[in-house]
Formats: structure tokens, sequence, C-alpha cells
């Protein structure tokens, strides 16, 4: 069969017909390459460190570490530190090398809420829980105490590290990352101390500087997370949760750590649409979101997976989980949210499972926890419940909850 190339068969329509053709093959070419980059970051999220077998895999993956880092900036003011490491060595094959100064650094970091990933072919980075008041402290610490280890090393010659910020040096994942990289090209690999902080940005003349408020770090923020935050909550959006949520779970199982999961639903949230209308029950859904991040750790992670329900994954054991929980529902039922001038309340219901106690997977968590939240909601109360198999895999029991 004779094919003809695209530019060919332009020729032979007419001009309306071969303007409407281009277009279609536009929005084709679009559509293609949206779905193409969304199915590659959801594998990047499933993948562990030790399936990263190419370079670009290594940057995918470190660049999605920044992001998550970002996604729980609104729960905190204090930012977080980027460090680029880059090593020389005489080894024909560079990627043994790089993991093992990969173990390295991961040392020397805390693994409760620091992360370390390898980065390009001739890097290790590190991304620290860190405010910007102690950024050089942290960064001259940390090269330091690497140069000591180093110096151990048969197969590293030398090293360098730059150093960016957040918010100082950015407010979206490959700013903060192109400014570190910037930074480690200033840095002098015979320097007695090998570094570079990124400097901080020159003040426009003739105005005064303003720090980013808090509203606006989170709204920047949100511009940079391939779509991965709810707008109106700031936390993890329906569509993205479970691969999220899959993805720490697994790094906790690897690191033999406990897990709790949390469904936090609000209660009678329909009463509150019936009363004063859908834009009251979104600004007591984004009250609750605000005090829930206040109340825990950056190392939980929120999402949001129904209207008015959320579920936070945190690394600790039940007997936490459930003191958590606890805290959570009390200060809810003690604040008041303003809405044009009335006081609304609000009260919420907490199932509660753990890992490995109530399952190992995502799956099995959720579907406990939920139960739990399902049956204080049939209590019409506000209350944490942990999720017993044995009494709870019917969903429907008799009996009222304990206070």
């Amino acid at each position: 069969m004779l094919s003809l190339s695209p530019h060919l068969i332009l020729m032979q329509l007419p001009l309306l017909e071969a303007g409407q053709l281009i277009v279609v093959m536009g929005i084709a070419f679009i559509i293609i390459t949206l779905i193409a980059s969304t199915s590659r970051f959801h594998t990047m999220i499933q993948l562990s460190e030790d399936q990263l077998t190419t370079v670009d895999d290594c940057n995918d993956f470190f660049f999605i570490q920044v992001t998550r880092y970002l996604s729980k900036i609104n729960r905190t003011a204090s930012g977080f530190i980027v460090l680029v490491v880059q090593f020389q060595t005489d080894q024909a094959d560079w990627r043994p090398v790089q993991e093992q100064l990969l173990q390295k650094l991961k040392n020397l970091i805390r693994s409760d809420c620091d992360k370390a990933c390898l980065f390009r072919e001739d890097c290790v980075a590190a991304i620290i829980d860190a405010s910007e008041e102690r950024l050089a402290e942290v960064v001259e610490r940390t090269t330091r105490d690497l140069k000591q280890i180093v110096t151990g090393l048969p197969n590293v010659s030398v090293f360098r590290t730059g150093a960016s910020c957040f918010p100082l040096h950015g407010l979206n994942t490959q700013m903060i990352i192109d400014t570190a990289t910037d930074a480690l090209e200033q840095a002098d690999f015979e320097s007695s101390l090998p570094l570079c902080i990124a400097p901080s940005p020159e003040q426009e003349e003739g105005t005064e500087e303003k720090s980013p408020s808090q509203e606006d770090l989170g709204e920047i923020s949100r511009e940079d997370k391939n779509a991965a935050l709810d707008p109106l909550t700031g936390v993890l959006k329906p569509e993205s949760v479970a691969s999220y949520m899959r993805k720490y779970l697994a790094e906790l199982r690897r690191e033999k750590k406990p897990a709790v999961l949390l469904c936090i639903g609000i209660n009678r949230i329909d009463n509150i649409i019936s009363l004063h209308g859908e834009t009251a029950a979104d600004e007591v859904i984004a009250g609750v979101s605000r005090l829930v991040q206040k109340l825990t750790r950056n190392c939980d992670l929120i999402g949001r997976y129904h209207r008015d329900d959320f579920v936070v994954m945190a690394p600790c054991t039940l007997e936490e989980g459930e003191k958590i929980s606890r805290r959570i529902r009390e200060a809810i039922q003690k604040e008041v949210f303003l809405f044009e001038g009335k006081r609304l309340k609000a009260s919420v219901g907490i199932g509660i499972t753990a890992h490995p106690e109530h399952g190992r997977n995502l799956r099995d968590l959720f579907r406990g926890a939920y139960t739990a939240l399902e049956i204080i909601r049939g209590w019409n109360t506000s209350s944490c419940l942990v999720y017993d198999p044995a009494q709870h895999s019917q969903k429907k029991i008799n009996h009222e909850p304990t206070p």
C-alpha cells in the first residue's frame, strides 16, 4: 500500500480541512505526551531505590523526593535543605562507588525525616529537614563529616558539595535543584572544605524584601507537584494519595518500622451544607485539614480521599497512633471555624489500623480503618476506634463506643 507523508496529505486537502487536521494532530500529540509523562511519574513513585537502573531513573526519583518535601511544607514554616555531593573516582564503573557514597551519606542524616538519593551518574543528594537559619551550619557540618569518611574510601579521590534551601532559593522543585547544582559548580574539589552554598537572591533595588507568607508558599508550591496536591486542603488529592502511601508503606516495611493508618471523617458535613451552604462546608473542611497538618509530624503523610474524609499514614506504634488520634479529635472538637461572621463547629471520627498488626499492604490497612470509621458514624458521635477483625469484620455492631 502506498503511504503518504503528513505534509503531502496536507497539500492535497482544502485549506480549511488541512487546518482542522493540523489541530487534531496537535491535540493528539499533547494527549500522548501527557499520558506518557503521567505514566512515567506514577511508575517512578512505585520504584524502590534498588530498581533505579538508569541515570534518568535516579534523577526522576530525586525530583519526586524533593516534590514530596514540598507537599509537606504546608504544615511547617521551617523549610528544607537540598545538598548535592559530586565525587570523582578512578574506577571504570562509577555506580558501585556512587552507591557506597550514598550509604555513607545516609549514615550522616536522620532516617526519620531526611532523605538521601542517587543523582546523575557522579552525584548523591540529600534532602534535609532544617530551616534557612541553619543552612550554613548543617551543610558545613555534613561536608566536614563526609570529608572524614571519604578519606577512608579507596575508590573516591575527591568530592565537593553544593546546597540550596526552600524557600530562600526557590518555590518549586526544579528551581531548588538547579540552584543547588549551580552552587556545586562553584565549589572547589581541592578546597579544605569543598562546599558552596547558593547565595541569597539579590533584593530588587528600591523595593523592600518581603518574605512569602505561608499561604503564598502553599499556593506556589502546589503548582509544582504534578497535580499531586488537593487545592482546597493542601494535602495529597484522592487521585494521588494511594500511590504515595503505597510507596511510603513499602519504605517503612523495608526499614522494618511500624506504621499506623488513620481514617479521619468529618461528622455531619451535610448539615453544614444544608444550613450554611457549600462554601461554608469547604471552609470547615480546609480548617480541619489545617489542624490535622498542625498536629502531625513532617514524616507523616496526609491525603484526602473523599470530600470530607482524610487519611494519615504515620511511622509509629499503634499506641502512639491512638494518642495522635485523640489529640486530633479533641483539637477539632474545641476549634471554632469562622465563615462570614458565623461560628461553625465540627467533630470527627477516626478509624485506626496498624502495620503489621492489621495488614501488610495499604488495601488491608485502609479497609480496616475505614470500617472502624463507618462504625463510629453509625454511633453518630465523635470517637476514635481501633479496628478489631474479630468484632468489626461484619461492620454492624450493637455496643456504644468507649469514651
